[in-house]
């Protein structure tokens, strides 16, 4: 211990990411570099160490804003160098590879990875808490919960794969889904390595992908415990003498975290890390060859900047890209380690979206957020899929799906909107005389002036045929009812003139409001879908030929 702690201090290592640190009998850390200070100011995870005298994993924040994963253990006996006594030791290596593997959100979210002692505790979480409870810290406990039905093992056998520290793996049902679980022990102390996946997210008919997917979730867990190796100096001081053997070790590990972060670049184009206490960002760059923000400067600059450059895609009333990354939101939402908060942009009047997750990594002693990570990642494929699949061919405007889809949305978060039921008069006589490719053109030409109608937060559908709808996103005025109904009206009668032709259709309009005229958005289509249909018959009694289709 001795020889290797004198040989850390004259620069004699190759731990590139690492930083190793010794404690004294009053608690202070000296690093290899020969820098001071409390066990306090890295965490107060050093506590645990020292009142409970066992090694303790955690994370913190270097003071140059770099995340850290930490491991401390007490020395089994105090050795004394250079007339210091030291009783413990650390080891931190830098934490973007989990931090990365927690926002790029391995299988859609749909997989959890944890390291577990053998009475189930739960030491660390390596990706977000998605298919467990956050309320659950102890494995074994979960698994012998009621709502599991075991496919092929049972609760004992994973208590048995846990505490005995073996490879296993297993089917469960879990309030109506099915996961694989894959344990592998990690060989340090009584820690186990557990995965979860949901299993439509592998191939069903190979039970190996289990494996592949525990090796997955496993690559910042395989560099932990590389660290863990190295800190256990008093029980491993044979590997730690073999120096070429570690030498290869860790240039293997090198290559895996390398490989791993560059597969992560593919999903994660950019970040920034904010201080929310000093106002002051880092922001870096992955994916273009010129950065799109300043590198550094006053958070409030770079909120203001994408604000004006973003909108947010959302189903909330009045989202704005300022009031999710304000310094205020984020503290109310983002209250644990383990809290993420998410949501889709896009650039305005641009088809490029993005999804942007927060990660808290920073706290002042008195519980409060001080600093977060900004992670922007390209979901340009994935909205693209769902816009062709809520979009009208045709017309381009919103389909019948979609809008049953917003309505039932509405309806669940309470918020107000006014239904416009559409449908064009004459417009058969146009298709039985001109042809259907005439009749098509004026159809766009009808939803190219309903979008005219209505604002950016507004919807406009096409139901079928030649039935239109429009959803207003504000409370029920019957003033502006009256004048959107006037301006429908006006908007889409104004001739059509295609090829030299003047074309002319009517309109029949019908409005209905939630939650005034129903407290059922179903009801509320009805209602809106009934009084269009009593303006035609209206039309109708007054010109015979008006309602023609």
């Amino acid at each position: 211990m001795k020889e290797m702690w004198e040989n850390l201090k004259d620069g004699k290592n190759d731990w590139q990411y690492s930083d190793f640190f010794m404690f004294n009998e009053e608690n202070q850390f000296i690093t290899a570099a020969g820098r001071k200070g409390t066990a306090d100011s890295i965490t107060g995870a050093f506590d645990e160490m020292f009142q409970k005298n066992r090694r303790v994993i955690s994370s913190y924040t270097a003071s140059y804003g770099i995340k850290k994963i930490v491991l401390a253990a007490p020395l089994p006996e105090v050795f004394i160098s250079n007339d210091v006594s030291y009783t413990g030791l650390a080891i931190s290596y830098d934490a973007s590879v989990v931090e990365n593997l927690m926002a790029s959100n391995l299988y859609e979210g749909q997989s959890d990875c944890y390291v577990v002692r053998s009475d189930g505790e739960i030491l660390l979480s390596l990706t977000s808490k998605t298919e467990i409870p956050q309320d659950v810290n102890n494995l074994i406990s979960f698994y012998t919960d009621a709502d599991i039905v075991w496919k092929d093992r049972n609760p004992v056998y994973v208590q048995e794969c846990i505490e005995q520290q073996r490879e296993g793996n297993t089917q469960y049902t879990y309030r109506g889904r099915t996961y694989y679980m894959v344990s592998e022990p990690v060989g340090i102390e009584d820690w186990t390595l557990l995965g979860i996946v949901r299993s439509d997210a592998v191939d069903y008919s190979d039970r190996n992908l289990q494996k592949v997917t525990l090796g997955i979730l496993g690559v910042s867990a395989a560099l932990i415990m590389l660290l863990v190796v190295l800190a256990l100096v008093s029980e491993n001081r044979a590997k730690l003498l073999n120096e070429e053997k570690e030498r290869l070790l860790l240039e293997k590990e090198k290559e895996r975290a390398t490989q791993f972060l560059e597969g992560i670049s593919r999903i994660v184009d950019r970040y920034a890390v904010a201080d929310l206490e000093n106002d002051r960002y880092e922001y870096y760059e992955l994916i273009l060859d010129e950065p799109l923000y300043p590198e550094t400067g006053a958070y409030w600059s770079l909120v203001d900047y994408i604000s004006r450059r973003y909108i947010v895609l959302t189903n909330t009333e009045n989202a704005k890209v300022c009031r999710m990354i304000a310094p205020d939101y984020l503290r109310k939402v983002l209250r644990k380690e383990s809290d993420i908060l998410k949501f889709e942009y896009c650039i305005r009047n641009e088809n490029i979206y993005k999804v942007m997750h927060v990660i808290p990594i920073e706290w002042a002693k008195d519980n409060r957020l001080t600093k977060v990570m900004l992670v922007s990642m390209d979901i340009g494929q994935k909205i693209e899929l769902e816009n062709m699949a809520n979009t009208d061919g045709l017309t381009g405007l919103f389909n019948e799906r979609y809008f049953t889809n917003i309505l039932q949305n509405k309806e669940k978060k309470k918020l107000p909107f006014v239904l416009f039921y559409i449908d064009l008069d004459r417009f058969k006589p146009i298709n039985d005389t001109y042809g259907h490719s005439t009749g098509d053109q004026v159809l766009q030409e009808i939803a190219r002036r309903l979008q005219e109608c209505i604002r950016s937060n507004d919807y406009a559908f096409r139901i079928g045929g030649d039935e239109f709808a429009l959803i207003i996103c504000s409370a029920y005025d019957k003033a502006f009812c009256c004048h959107m109904a006037e301006r429908i009206q006006i908007a889409l009668t104004e001739p059509v003139k295609l090829a030299g032709k003047t074309l002319r259709v009517g309109v029949s309009c019908g409005c209905a409001a939630f939650p005034e005229d129903s407290s059922e958005a179903e009801e509320v289509r009805a209602i809106a879908d009934q009084r269009m249909y009593e303006e035609k018959e209206k039309h109708h009694r007054e010109d015979p030929m008006h309602s023609g289709r």
